[in-house]
């Protein structure tokens, strides 16, 4: 196989998807290379919720433009996608009552349908969650989760109607880089030549990194959430709110009459993707419903859902996520290598931040620029600075920030 294109995007995620869709969309040549199934890696494991609220007026109006990029997906792949069941953060503690005041106030100021909910509201809503402790909660309406499989389906359908090449199981094992400019990729089915390639390979994205000689300081880490199966006294309804509870580092939506608990944890498994097998697979990951980290899920969710313990029938899913050094994704060009983008580093975010991104790096790649201000997600922001270009001090920082990931408060000390 030798082919030629405008741009090649490595990583059939729903990052890498996107990117392709937008560009193909502008009337960009565009190639997908991915070493798996499209939408098997991280994307296929994901939970998939919709949060715009964020720590940051930017962050938040992002996500505002990517309901509405999603909602016009649906129309043109006529696939159900973003299911609205609205949201809830809660607090249970006076540092998390002054987040929700922090992060409302924010909301409001740039017109975001934000607001304080009382306690007994919440507990109407959600009948089946402990409400006793709640100092304050806060409701979004127009928040809830997106489908993987169909936003992944729609990314494809309406990126090949627009001419994008799909090749699946086809991993790259070289980047093609002569005098400081990229210009393809080795595959194992041959050549393919650009002069811009994307690199949109998830946990991949730093082997990736490290075939053209340079460092993308991310790493990956295990993730784990479950799924209740209903019952006659514990069944969900579909549109029930979504809820995030920061103080227990918890998450959860509805799904199929059960529920979608998971957490942010202090640990985490640490992978190094080189050691996997070659044709190591994602959707076949399992693990033990007596491992720490599932213990140490199903503890904090009884604490917020009383019903859910060690005997309540569930099924457990695990998959790895691809993490930074300041929980930010590395979306843009690449100051050492000529043609070369980044697109990686979601951490356990890309479902929902995918459909603005994909209209960031589409900017970018053709037009240099972009309207979004992504100062905090530029892919060089670490670009030789002291620290972050040694593997195990930029596995040591990822960690660190999973950790405190859901343990930080947000708001104006942010």
């Amino acid at each position: 196989m030798t082919q030629t294109a405008d741009v090649i995007v490595i990583g059939g995620g729903v990052a890498g998807l996107s990117t392709a869709m937008q560009l193909a969309l502008r009337g960009t040549d565009v190639v997908v290379v991915e070493r798996e199934r499209l939408g098997n890696g991280s994307t296929g494991r994901a939970a998939g919720l919709l949060g715009q609220l964020r720590g940051t007026a930017e962050s938040t109006r992002m996500l505002m433009d990517g309901v509405e990029i999603v909602k016009d997906l649906e129309q043109r792949a006529n696939v159900e996608i973003f299911v609205q069941t609205g949201s809830l953060r809660i607090a249970e503690t006076p540092e998390r009552k002054r987040e929700i005041i922090d992060l409302v106030e924010m909301g409001k100021s740039i017109n975001f349908d934000i607001d304080h909910l009382p306690i007994d509201e919440v507990s109407s809503k959600l009948p089946y969650m402990r409400t006793d402790d709640l100092l304050d909660a806060c409701y979004c309406p127009t928040d809830g989760h997106l489908q993987p499989a169909e936003l992944v389906s729609a990314y494809i359908r309406i990126g090949k109607s627009h001419g994008v090449t799909f090749r699946p199981n086809c991993p790259v094992g070289e980047m093609i880089v002569e005098g400081g400019k990229v210009k393809g990729v080795l595959t194992s089915e041959g050549p393919l030549y650009a002069p811009v390639v994307v690199n949109a390979g998830g946990p991949w994205s730093y082997l990736l990194a490290e075939l053209t000689g340079t460092c993308l300081p991310t790493a990956a880490l295990g993730h784990c959430y479950l799924t209740t199966r209903p019952t006659e006294t514990n069944s969900v309804d579909r549109l029930s709110p979504a809820v995030r509870d920061r103080h227990l580092r918890l998450y959860t939506r509805p799904e199929s009459g059960g529920l979608i608990v998971g957490m942010y944890g202090e640990e985490a498994v640490e992978y190094e993707m080189k050691d996997l097998p070659v044709d190591f697979d994602m959707s076949a990951m399992t693990t033990r419903r007596d491992d720490i980290h599932v213990a140490r899920l199903i503890y904090a969710a009884q604490q917020r859902f009383p019903w859910i313990n060690e005997r309540t029938p569930m099924t457990i899913t695990t998959g790895i996520m691809t993490f930074t050094p300041d929980g930010k994704p590395f979306c843009g060009k690449v100051s050492e290598i000529e043609g070369l983008y980044h697109c990686a580093g979601f951490c356990g975010h890309g479902i929902v931040q995918s459909p603005t991104i994909g209209v960031i790096m589409a900017d970018l790649i053709r037009k240099g620029e972009t309207d979004y201000d992504i100062a905090a997600i530029e892919a060089d922001r670490y670009f030789e600075i002291p620290g972050f270009q040694d593997r195990a001090e930029v596995k040591t920082k990822c960690y660190d920030m999973h950790a405190g990931y859901y343990g930080r408060v947000e708001g104006k000390a942010d």
